[in-house]
């Protein structure tokens, strides 16, 4: 069965009215600072977050009352649904990348076509359930042109440029884009925004390494009671893989090490061009490296520990 959005495009773009009336009260602090204004619309309720282009920034979607951007409760959304990251362009300019995590719930721009993973260059309109998600570049970089190539996850250079608005009207029920494609979307102030649809955040199953090699990585969960060990293709880094007690997160022994101090979506191991970051997805419990809590490490080739929650320890091996 097809998943459809919960409310039409009309509605999306009454939502960004809202929205910009609300932020234009409140412009960024430092408007000559590169980034996204992300920004969520509930009903007449809005929420907005500034995020920078550098400084490995990102922002966590979600009810839980730890993300960075907050949905109300309810079953349209889930603890943590999406993850957004600034992302460096080719033509020098920077774009978004916006990630669900493995929720069952996608999200929409215009055309009703359930999306999982896009990189984004110019503005970003979303429908996620009944409610909507945006953001808008700002500072002196900020660019609207067709993105060639990706660093951020895109297996492979765009094929071609598709325009939503000579899609037949009759055409058969939408499908998810090819990866790769990048579609041009007119945004509701007349920009044109480039979307790009890139692999998704790694399922389990596709994860699975008969023993380490060239082109793979290997992890370990450590406990006072109990270890699990996996070895993952690296590029699975690009889809992102994560950690936690939850059924979409990565297993193959390793939730069993788990205890109810991880949150069901804890961590995020993501590759962006050659660096890899872990990232924490507003944990209850938090994740610490060397002693002091982190939102965000950089892991190096000759590999590092991570405490997550109180207690357990992810061993990150060196890289041979």
């Amino acid at each position: 069965m097809t998943v459809q959005p919960r409310i039409d495009v009309a509605a999306m773009r009454r939502a960004l009215s809202t929205a910009e009336a609300v932020m234009a009260l409140n412009p960024p602090e430092s408007p000559m600072i590169d980034g996204y204004r992300l920004f969520r619309v509930s009903g007449g309720d809005v929420a907005w977050l500034d995020m920078p282009a550098n400084a490995g920034a990102y922002a966590v979607f979600g009810s839980h009352p730890r993300c960075d951007v907050k949905f109300a409760s309810g079953d349209d959304v889930c603890v943590r649904h999406l993850v957004a990251t600034c992302c460096n362009l080719p033509d020098g300019a920077f774009g978004l990348r916006l990630m669900d995590l493995q929720t069952s719930i996608p999200f929409f721009v215009d055309d009703d076509v359930p999306r999982r993973s896009i990189v984004v260059s110019g503005p970003l309109l979303v429908r996620i359930g009944k409610h909507v998600v945006g953001g808008l570049p700002v500072g002196p970089r900020a660019s609207s042109r067709v993105m060639q190539v990706s660093s951020c996850g895109m297996s492979e250079p765009p094929r071609g440029i598709e325009s939503i608005a000579e899609k037949p009207a009759d055409s058969a029920a939408p499908q998810a884009p090819t990866e790769g494609i990048t579609t041009s979307h007119r945004f509701a102030r007349g920009e044109i925004s480039h979307i790009t649809s890139v692999r998704p955040v790694s399922h389990i199953e596709e994860m699975v390494a008969p023993r380490a090699k060239t082109g793979y990585v290997r992890l370990t969960l450590q406990s006072s009671e109990r270890s699990a060990a996996v070895e993952l293709p690296e590029q699975a880094l690009d889809d992102g893989v994560l950690l936690g007690r939850a059924d979409n997160c990565l297993d193959r022994g390793l939730r069993a090490v788990l205890s109810t101090h991880i949150s069901r979506t804890h961590l995020l191991l993501l590759r962006d061009g050659t660096e890899v970051m872990a990232l924490d997805l507003c944990s209850t419990n938090g994740t610490r490296y060397a002693g002091q809590k982190v939102r965000r490490v950089m892991i190096p080739t000759e590999g590092l520990a991570l405490t997550l929650g109180p207690e357990l320890t992810l061993i990150w091996h060196p890289q041979t």
